[in-house]
């Protein structure tokens, strides 16, 4: 009873006890439901792959057996005792008796047949191996006789059953004969052969593999079954007469429910209309499968006891600790436990500890947010000016910066700013302002005192006290901070920063002033590059550059080289015109590119007015472009893109055109027709009204392949979805994608994945 009070009185105790059982119980509930569903689904493909080798050699049996007789019927059918027996009016007895005698010698050599008899439609005559002398006897009872005056229409050269009411199965006969004649040689084979063949499987293979039989296309069965282990006949007969005549040719599935559930599986053969069918009691299949699942159950049931038996040790152990907390924050000893309050065990202790922290978190949070946002409000009325801050207020601030010697402003500027904004979230671009800014704090710091701040969305302003050092001491010592802080902003986000350095100031009251120079200064990232560091020394020159006049002799070179598809000249006066842009002040430099723009989009208008083959282009999309680039050398590579797609424009060939639409024509068709048998490149250039080596010539000089190649590609392809995705037989999945022959349907798969479709399903369930 101690023992229950205990537990009882412990809540967090509990629900760590109630996780742990919890969790064990889920983990081996999922893991159970999943063996059990993977060996149902292994056992039934694993039975699968047994029925249908089962089903593959009785049908290769049955067509070689037909194939067999079919050769033996046709080379009888010409032999010349039986064109005599086949034709003659008035037979003579010693004659008949000396060929039947020949004939029967072929009965004897072939292990199928049974027997070999001839009509002769001239005078109604009987000749077989197995008759007496007597014409009227067919040798078969009369049942031959009552055949073939009973049917209007006999297949020729394939299996036909005969039946009697005092035969145990029928007989099997190939006919082959003369429409003009009407004469006639039959066939027949031991039945026995197949049939016997069939019932010594089901008794060999009684209670495991139920019955195998073969039915015709209607699902009537050859010889009656029986059916004491299996469903009735009848829902069999319905179901293959659904398949076939819905064409599918091999199929497996499981019918029925309870105890008359079975497992159905079918082939049919090619050279007869049979169907060669199993049917097996879902229940025997399934037996050991049963006492392995009641096996495991038990092992399961014993272990989750063991385990919730161990999970209380266990939970005890690990509550030790909260407990000894739990006394040292709240002075409750344990013998007091049922005193304590409904709270669990961590909420008490999470309570005292926010009653102790909230004021001291509250206190300090107040104050450095105050402290934040006064020192960032004066910052930003120094640099943009909007209106100073009186000294007194200067001094109210908590400044880590002697704003009373040299200063200097630096700006910060993002790189790739359009595509920064365009992938990051107003959360994330908040999270990064504030990583850089006190990366720059921290690292700026070691060696000068400095304020940063965000201004707008692409840059910083950073705030350094020079002090009364030289000033080639600081820009040096500076430059190299600057360039570690470039890396490691770079190594840590990703981003590339561009930094441009001011002079220095003696009074806080410049720093707007100055803020603006640093600011056009750091433009000549046109020019440096992204992740340059401009100091005034290096952007002097451009600055003080200040007239524009475009060399008229780079207007002339480019215009020439332009008109006459000369790349080389071309490229060669453009760079010339890109390095005397270099010394430009920034506003010129962006006034040269737009004066080039129009220069080039003047040059293309003149070339369009003399020629009839027109160039067009869209240069509003070229001037966007141009605008949205940082530095020089993108924009360097538009123009040279301009000029590759005037020249591609003016030289381009509309045969060449021609035949590319041809071959984007012939990919759609083959896309959209693959399923089609008759999908070939004769089709296609028939459809086309082209000649079919017109048609794989230009194909194979597009596409490096020929058009059957292509499409055992896509098809094969199409193929491979299937057996990912759809459950379909392997014929079935051949035939959807355009394929009816099985053996190449396989090499073809082969030589391109290098395995069967039937070894890539099964890797694809092993490794599900």
């Amino acid at each position: 009873m101690n023992f229950i009070r205990l537990y009882k009185s412990r809540k967090y105790l509990l629900k760590l006890l109630l996780s742990i059982t919890v969790l064990m119980v889920a983990f081996l509930s999922v893991s159970t439901t999943l063996l059990f569903y993977n060996s149902d689904k292994t056992m039934l493909q694993m039975q699968q792959q047994a029925d249908l080798k089962v089903l593959s050699q009785i049908k290769y049996n049955i067509d070689y057996m037909h194939d067999t007789v079919k050769n033996i019927a046709v080379s009888t059918f010409f032999d010349p005792d039986v064109v005599y027996l086949s034709n003659i009016n008035v037979m003579d007895m010693g004659e008949l008796a000396q060929k039947l005698n020949r004939l029967e010698k072929t009965v004897s050599n072939s292990s199928f047949l049974q027997n070999i008899t001839i009509y002769n439609a001239k005078t109604g005559c009987y000749y077989s191996t197995l008759s007496s002398l007597n014409c009227q006897d067919d040798g078969m009872n009369g049942v031959i006789d009552a055949y073939i005056h009973s049917q209007k229409n006999i297949p020729v050269l394939t299996f036909v059953p005969l039946y009697t009411d005092k035969m145990p199965f029928p007989s099997l006969a190939m006919f082959i004969y003369d429409n003009v004649s009407e004469n006639k040689l039959v066939v027949t084979i031991k039945p026995s052969w197949l049939f016997d063949n069939l019932a010594d499987m089901n008794k060999t293979s009684e209670g495991i593999r139920g019955s195998i039989f073969i039915t015709d296309k209607s699902g009537i069965p050859l010889m009656a079954q029986q059916q004491s282990d299996v469903a009735s006949m009848d829902s069999i007969e319905s179901i293959i007469r659904e398949k076939v005549s819905a064409g599918i040719t091999q199929d497996y599935l499981v019918r029925g429910s309870g105890n008359a559930k079975s497992i159905l599986s079918f082939t049919s053969s090619n050279k007869n209309d049979w169907v060669i069918v199993s049917d097996q009691p879902y229940k025997i299949v399934w037996g050991k499968l049963s006492k392995m699942r009641v096996i495991s159950f038990a092992i399961i049931i014993v272990f989750l006891i063991l385990s919730v038996a161990g999970s209380l040790l266990i939970a005890y152990r690990l509550y030790r600790p909260i407990e000894n907390l739990l006394n040292q924050v709240t002075g409750i000893r344990s013998k007091e436990t049922n005193d304590r309050s409904k709270l669990d065990e961590l909420k008490v202790i999470s309570t005292a500890y926010q009653d102790v922290m909230h004021q001291l978190v509250k206190h300090e949070s107040e104050e450095h947010t105050n402290r934040d946002a006064q020192k960032t409000y004066a910052l930003r009325r120094l640099i943009s000016d909007a209106s100073l801050p009186t000294q007194e207020e200067m001094e109210q601030v908590n400044w880590d910066m002697d704003f009373n010697q040299g200063l200097r402003v630096c700006v910060l500027l993002i790189d790739d700013f359009a595509e920064f904004e365009s992938k990051t979230s107003d959360g994330e671009k908040r999270m990064y302002k504030f990583a850089v800014a006190n990366i720059t704090k921290e690292l700026v710091s070691k060696s000068v005192n400095c304020e940063v701040v965000p201004m707008g969305n692409d840059h910083f302003v950073l705030l350094i006290s020079d002090g009364n050092r030289s000033h080639s001491d600081d820009t040096t010592t500076l430059t190299h901070t600057l360039k570690e802080l470039q890396q490691t902003i770079l190594q840590y986000y990703s981003l590339s920063i561009t930094v441009s350095i001011g002079e220095k100031v003696d009074r806080y009251q410049q720093i707007s002033q100055q803020y603006g120079h640093v600011l056009d200064n750091s433009n000549y990232r046109m020019i440096f590059g992204k992740g340059s560091i401009i100091t005034p020394d290096l952007v002097r020159h451009n600055n003080d550059n200040i007239t524009f006049q475009f060399p008229i002799d780079a207007v002339k070179k480019i215009t020439e080289a332009l008109k006459s598809g000369q790349e080389k000249d071309f490229q060669e006066h453009l760079d010339q015109l890109f390095q005397h842009m270099k010394v430009m002040h920034y506003n010129n430099i962006m006034y040269a590119i737009l004066h080039l723009l129009a220069l080039v989009e003047n040059i293309v208008r003149e070339m369009n007015s003399r020629t009839v083959r027109q160039v067009s282009l869209d240069f509003k999309r070229y001037v966007q472009d141009t605008m949205k680039q940082e530095t020089l050398e993108p924009i360097y590579h538009v123009f040279l893109d301009i000029f590759k797609a005037i020249q591609k424009q003016r030289t381009q060939d509309v045969k060449e055109q021609s035949n590319q639409i041809l071959t984007d024509t012939i990919k759609e068709m083959i896309e959209e027709q693959y399923k089609d048998l008759n999908l070939s490149m004769q089709s296609i250039a028939a459809a086309m009204k082209l000649s079919s080596a017109h048609v794989s010539k230009q194909f194979r000089l597009h596409e490096s392949v020929s058009i059957s190649e292509y499409i055992n590609d896509v098809r094969l392809g199409k193929a491979l979805q299937l057996l990912e995705t759809k459950d379909y037989s392997i014929t079935r999945i051949m035939e959807m994608v355009g394929y009816n022959n099985e053996s190449y349907f396989f090499k073809l798969f082969k030589k391109k994945f290098g395995i069967t479709p039937k070894e890539y399903r099964f890797k694809t369930v092993v490794q599900e």
